[in-house]
């Protein structure tokens, strides 16, 4: 997985395992307290053992990188700590593997994030089932809503409490704003979908500008203020060209993704495009990875600096590696003694592309072929000197009892096709 990141030109660091307190209450809210483990050093300060990556990189970036040539391409990987109660796919202490390219141009950026997250995902034969969003269209709706709405109702879309989120625009008289309908759209069509939305409601917007000025007799403050909003959605619609940029340039890089409006992240500090990575055989706790678009620099002290970012959920990778493995156990190669050399180097070439187990009891072939039926393995080569001379080995599918004499090349092509690590 490292090596994918190197070959995109990223640049490893590492942060502390622990940080000041400070540094994620200002990310995250004073909420944040009662989620991670923090208390007080000999010195009486306020520290906390780190319980993401983004923001002690981006803590480093403004002390160590800010003058540097930008963008910045960095990754990650370490142990991060949560206080929360234990469950499948969620532990207090947890790797994760990350990226960050701060400081590019968003579209460019938020795709080469993305595809980056899939192509290190792939190169653990892990695919994943991408969901992308924007959240520059629900920001401009929930300017209306109220500031001291706005964190409840982005936390019950990200937790899609669907039922909770309609009582609540409707008690503050905002389920007239479309709100509903933009979060329900997914699939292919819906970004032209969002497109009409903006349109509607910045039609609608205008209308509320002009009556307003008309009521307030060239009031400029009132006229100012509906002029302002008027501007916000049709810099939320200018904005979501550059979305479709980002889903235009996915599609040049091949990435397979579902756009999604109902993906938002839940957090204060993502300001453009967001995504999230899913994967099956892990239950309820599917996610795998998550990112998008933020500004963090200028709350730690920096310049506003735009950044793009991934977290990938090291423990479930190897949950789902592990499923797989437990799928799809190793070939055996079982052998008679006079070619255990010869064997030795097909094996080591076979695992090049499948996972192969070879012998090393000094068992006869009868005893090899129990042990690999012992061990549930649905393949198994079978190599003697009559198999060495002809070139042709026997593959035995120990499910149907079937077997064929096939070169090495047939073998590796009918193997790596079972096993997809080609």
């Amino acid at each position: 997985m490292e090596g994918i990141l190197g070959r995109w030109g990223y640049q490893e660091i590492a942060t502390p395992t622990f940080e000041h307190l400070e540094l994620f209450t200002i990310k995250s809210g004073q909420s944040v307290i009662d989620e991670i483990y923090s208390f007080k050093d000999k010195g009486g300060r306020d520290l906390a053992l780190r319980p993401e990556l983004t923001a002690p990189v981006m803590r480093m970036y403004v002390s160590e990188l800010q003058n540097a040539p930008r963008p910045q391409r960095l990754y990650y990987f370490g142990n991060c700590f949560r206080y929360e109660r234990p469950q499948k796919g969620r532990f207090r202490e947890f790797w994760q593997l990350g990226a960050e390219l701060i400081g590019g141009s968003r579209p460019d950026s938020e795709a080469e994030v993305i595809a980056l997250a899939d192509q290190t995902l792939r190169s653990v034969n892990v695919v994943g089932e991408i969901h992308i969003g924007y959240l520059g269209l629900i920001r401009s709706l929930m300017d209306k809503i109220g500031i001291e709405h706005r964190p409840v109702v982005m936390r019950m879309i990200d937790k899609k409490e669907r039922e909770a989120l309609a009582e609540l625009l409707d008690d503050i008289g905002a389920n007239h704003l479309g709100l509903l309908e933009l979060i329900d759209l997914k699939g292919k069509d819906a970004l032209d979908k969002a497109v009409e939305i903006a349109r509607d409601l910045g039609a609608v917007r205008a209308q509320e500008s002009a009556s307003t000025a008309g009521a307030t007799s060239g009031s400029s403050e009132l006229a100012g203020r509906a002029s302002a909003r008027t501007g916000r959605l049709v810099s939320a619609e200018l904005r979501i060209d550059e979305f479709r940029e980002t889903v235009e340039l996915l599609e040049a890089y091949g990435v397979d993704f579902t756009t999604d409006f109902e993906i938002v992240r839940g957090l204060e500090y993502y300001s453009g495009t967001v995504f999230e990575i899913y994967a099956e055989g892990l239950g309820a706790q599917r996610q795998i990875c998550g990112g998008g678009t933020y500004e963090l620099a200028s709350l730690f002290g920096g310049k506003e600096t735009s950044s793009t970012g991934f977290g990938l959920g090291f423990d479930r990778i190897m949950e789902i590696v592990q499923i797989k493995d437990e799928r799809n156990p190793p070939v055996f190669l079982a052998f008679t003694p006079d070619v255990k050399a010869d064997a030795a180097k097909i094996a080591k070439k076979l695992r090049q592309k499948v996972p192969v187990v070879l012998d090393v009891m000094g068992r006869g072939l009868g005893a090899q072929l129990k042990a690999a039926a012992s061990a549930g393995a649905q393949f198994v080569i079978i190599l003697g000197r009559n198999e060495l001379d002809s070139g042709k080995l026997v593959l035995r599918n120990m499910l149907t009892g079937e077997q064929e004499s096939l070169t090495m090349a047939q073998i590796e092509e009918r193997l790596a096709e079972h096993f997809k690590y080609l």
